[in-house]
C-alpha cells in the first residue's frame, strides 16, 4: 500500500516513510493458501539489501486498538475476529457464516493481531502525511481492500484502506484512492 500528498510529493526532496514489522512475516494463513505474508519479509530484505532504507524513514508501527477498527467495520464482526482462535472455531459455527470466514479468510493464529498489525502501519502512515511528516507512505503489509463492514473477503478481514482514507479525511477535503489490482 503506498500513499502520498500529491503537491508535496511532487516538489523538491521527498520525505518518504515506510511501515515495516518484523512480526508480519510469521503469519500463516495456511497449507496451500495464495495469502504468503512472509512474502512481506522477503520485500523488506531486498529493501534493507539493496540499501534502500537510507532513503527512508523506517518505523514500526503502533498497533491501533479495536476501536480504531470500528470506524469502518461493525461492532460484532471486530469482536469476532477478535476472539476467534483455531481452538475454539467449532463454537461459532453460525458467525462463521455471517462474516464469511472459511476457506479463502481462514481462521488462523493470530489472525486479530495480523489484522492490527497491518491497519496500524496504514493508519499511522496517513498519520503521517496528515501531521505533513511525510509526503510518501509505504506499508508493503497493508492494502487488504476486499474485506467489507462485517465480512472477510477475497483474503482480507480488515479494510485497512478504509481505515487509512478515514484518517486522511480528517485533514483532507478528498481523497483519491486508486485500486490497480
Amino acid at each position: 500500500l503506498l500513499y502520498f500528498h500529491l503537491t508535496s510529493a511532487m516538489s523538491g526532496k521527498r520525505r518518504v516513510s515506510y511501515f515495516y514489522d518484523a512480526e508480519i512475516g510469521n503469519y500463516h494463513y495456511g497449507q496451500g493458501h495464495p495469502m504468503k505474508p512472509h512474502r512481506v519479509r522477503m520485500t523488506h530484505n531486498l529493501v534493507v539489501n539493496y540499501g534502500l532504507y537510507r532513503n527512508l524513514s523506517v518505523f514500526r508501527p503502533h498497533l491501533v486498538s479495536h476501536t480504531n477498527l470500528t470506524r469502518f467495520h461493525s461492532d460484532d464482526y471486530v469482536n469476532f475476529l477478535r476472539t476467534i482462535t483455531p481452538d475454539n472455531m467449532s463454537d461459532f459455527g453460525r458467525q462463521l457464516a455471517r462474516f464469511n470466514v472459511g476457506e479463502d479468510c481462514p481462521v488462523f493464529d493470530g489472525l486479530f493481531e495480523l489484522c492490527q498489525l497491518y491497519t496500524s502501519g496504514s493508519i499511522g502512515g496517513a498519520a503521517r502525511l496528515n501531521a505533513g511528516l511525510s509526503d510518501i507512505v509505504i506499508n508493503w503489509s497493508g492494502g487488504l481492500h476486499h474485506a467489507k463492514k462485517a465480512e472477510a473477503s477475497g483474503f482480507c478481514y480488515i479494510n485497512d484502506c478504509v481505515l487509512a482514507c478515514l484518517e486522511l479525511l480528517k485533514k483532507h477535503q478528498r481523497v483519491l484512492y486508486i485500486d490497480i489490482d
